[in-house]
């Protein structure tokens, strides 16, 4: 019998071994909302498709245009010197920074004009019309009062950048093209950073983000940025690690609180260190092998469903403490008779709680249709790791602890309500605090918020 059912638990890391397999975590923040929503889906095929996924946009403010243009420019100087985390670095248009690229582009777009046109560049550059050409070029930079013309025109005497108004557009004016990276009083700029290494995932993103911040850091404290410039990052690194890492931070601080929780409640009440640790222990494993059958069942899990763990823990040490309660309250009984007694109860609560969580997979969010199945996952899953990881070990802890010692008695609660107050105080405590509670709900009245603020993050 020990050995069929040491196999059956050997059978369930199959699915587990699966499930991590396929376990990806979504920080996309289009994916919180609905998929029918056209909106959305059009951003998502926009930024699959034409926007640069790698890119970090860092801002530049400063009181003064030259202050911005120096911490601009020394900025860039210093992360293309990062050649293991940047592979390409604009704050600036091409031509203003690099005018050989702009000669060859415009050489590109001649020749990739159709004959006819080529043949009239060829034709007006023709040994014997040279003289003519520069004879009107002299004569328009005396007399033309463009100061776009005057300003080209003696860099440009045979009017190579005047092309074909067909792709004129394609090649900015002299002179224009800076609006892209500057404002109008030039106090405020723009740098394009684009990642060298794959930063797909939002841990990469996160790692490399911090790798540029510290260099940064490194070099204002070097002097090297100017102090009254004000940096600021966005882009889709950014984002990522901004919404991923909160959410993770999230997620950790309020598990560990929970557990916490548990752990000073079982303490408190009971005063058995063991069965409080193969507890605790049983939890973060029934949390991880739900997050394994998540991936199974579900594939890509969004960071916002991972709220699912302190739900999770809160609802799974009931069973914990429902099972040591009737171990305590019935000593003569073996596991098998205990199990047979405290599963149906178990079994039906298990089902009911995860049918209500099931529910939510009728939300248009997808986020918190993910939650309600993770709960559910992990509220059957608690439901048998409790019924029969938890509860031998658990009996056999118990009567090694008696045979040692029965003195050491433990408490069912944590005190005695007729020994603290009596029933007229307690009667009187809750017609007061129910009276305060109509009393606000009739002054503030009950609060809803309608508006998308409930999904953004507190602090971005």
């Amino acid at each position: 019998m020990k050995f069929s059912r040491s196999w059956l638990w050997l059978l369930l890391l199959v699915p587990l071994a699966l499930g991590i397999a396929r376990l990806r975590f979504d920080v996309e923040i289009l994916d919180l909302l609905p998929k029918k929503l056209s909106v959305a889906q059009g951003l998502k095929v926009y930024q699959q498709n034409f926007s640069n996924a790698r890119e970090l946009i860092i801002t530049v403010e400063a009181p003064a245009a030259d202050d911005a243009e120096i911490a601009a420019r020394s900025l860039a100087e210093l992360l293309r010197l990062q050649t293991n985390l940047v592979a390409e670095v604009t704050w600036q248009p091409a031509w203003m920074e690099s005018p050989a690229q702009a000669t060859e582009l415009i050489a590109f777009l001649w020749f990739n004009q159709p004959p006819a046109v080529f043949g009239e560049l060829t034709n007006r550059l023709a040994i014997g019309h040279l003289n003519t050409v520069l004879r009107e070029a002299r004569q328009e930079l005396a007399t033309s009062l463009s100061p776009s013309d005057l300003a080209t025109r003696g860099y440009d005497p045979y009017g190579l950048l005047r092309l074909p108004e067909s792709v004129s557009g394609t090649m900015p004016a002299m002179g224009r093209g800076e609006e892209l990276f500057a404002s109008r009083e030039g106090t405020f700029r723009l740098l394009f950073v684009e990642a060298k290494p794959d930063i797909t995932s939002y841990r990469a993103c996160r790692t490399w983000l911090t790798e540029i911040q510290r260099v940064i850091a490194e070099a204002r404290i070097a002097g090297r940025i100017p102090p009254q410039a004000k940096l600021q990052f966005t882009g889709r690194p950014a984002f990522v690690t901004e919404i991923a890492g909160g959410m993770e931070n999230d997620m950790a601080g309020s598990a560990s609180g929970t557990l916490a929780t548990i752990g000073i409640l079982f303490w408190l009440t009971h005063r058995r260190l063991r069965p409080l640790l193969w507890l605790l222990f049983l939890l973060l494993l029934t949390l991880a092998g739900t997050t394994a059958l998540g991936g199974l069942f579900l594939g890509t899990i969004n960071v916002v469903s991972m709220g699912f763990a302190s739900i999770l823990l809160g609802l799974a040490e009931d069973y914990g403490i429902v099972l040591y309660q009737e171990s305590r309250s019935h000593p003569e009984l073996n596991a098998s008779q205990l199990r047979r007694e405290a599963a149906p109860g178990i079994f039906w609560s298990a089902v009911t709680t995860a049918g209500a969580f099931l529910i939510l997979n009728l939300s248009v969010l997808p986020g918190l249709g993910q939650l309600g199945s993770l709960v559910a996952i992990g509220i059957i899953l608690a439901a048998i790791v409790m019924l029969y990881a938890y509860l031998p070990p658990v009996l056999r802890m118990r009567r090694a602890l008696d045979l040692k010692s029965s003195a050491r008695k433990e408490r069912f609660l944590l005190f005695t309500p007729r020994k603290l107050l009596h029933a007229w105080a307690v009667w009187l405590i809750t017609a007061l605090l129910l009276i305060g509670s109509i009393g606000l709900l009739r002054k503030e009245g009950l609060r809803s918020d309608h508006t998308r603020n409930a999904l953004e993050p507190r602090h971005t």
